[in-house]
């Protein structure tokens, strides 16, 4: 519904959080690259000749001959509920931002994303220990795969929409400032001006 040319109703008072908008975005992505970093690998191992790679979801193969922990549903999970957070946030652009699907994109993206982040910090401090572990083998090598790094993109663009989700958004756009939020209009009444002559002019 409009008046005269300008928009009424939560429409008007709470137009498009753009913020919002990119902070649901950068968590769908964030997702994406969690789950994609779950099936590649996360680092190599080198034992002269043979070669075994080592992924969230465990070690490659039954010979690898390494016991790596399985993380894989952790980040999954943990992905489902960003998306899951994502949706909320881009369908409540327009909401008021104390309304109850904003707050619960917030929350579930942001326990969503500190899981991701958690699980990822996690990996990369076995992958640090393994690599601290076979440094004394000389014919050892650990090099890092792309799991890791997709990973560690995912925790940068996860925090990147977490502070785009929280940061207020101040605007100056207000359709009807006169009215307070009990919705009464004030009236201003205006005084006539009167040029008064000092008394002892009159007296003259």
């Amino acid at each position: 519904m409009t008046s005269g040319g300008q928009p009424v109703g939560p429409v008007a008072r709470w137009p498009v959080n753009r913020l919002r908008l990119y902070g649901g975005g950068a968590w769908v992505i964030a997702a994406g690259l969690a789950v994609g970093g779950t099936f590649a690998p996360l680092f190599e191992l080198r034992l002269g000749r043979e070669s075994a790679g080592v992924t969230a979801w465990g070690a490659n193969g039954d010979d690898a001959g390494i016991l790596f922990p399985d993380f894989g549903v952790t980040i999954v999970v943990g992905a489902v509920l960003v998306v899951i957070a994502a949706v909320l946030a881009l369908t409540s652009t327009r909401l008021h931002p104390a309304s109850a699907p904003v707050l619960a994109a917030r929350l579930i993206g942001v326990g969503a994303t500190g899981v991701v982040i958690g699980t990822t910090a996690t990996l990369f401090l076995l992958k640090v220990l393994f690599e601290d572990t076979m440094e004394q083998d000389r014919n050892a090598l650990v090099s890092s795969g792309l799991g890791m790094w997709l990973l560690i993109a995912s925790a940068v663009v996860g925090i990147a929409g977490t502070v785009l989700m929280i940061v207020p958004k101040r605007s100056n756009y207000d359709p009807d400032p006169e009215t307070p939020p009990m919705g009464i209009p004030i009236v201003r009444v205006l005084e006539p001006e009167f040029d008064e002559q000092p008394e002892e002019q009159k007296g003259a």
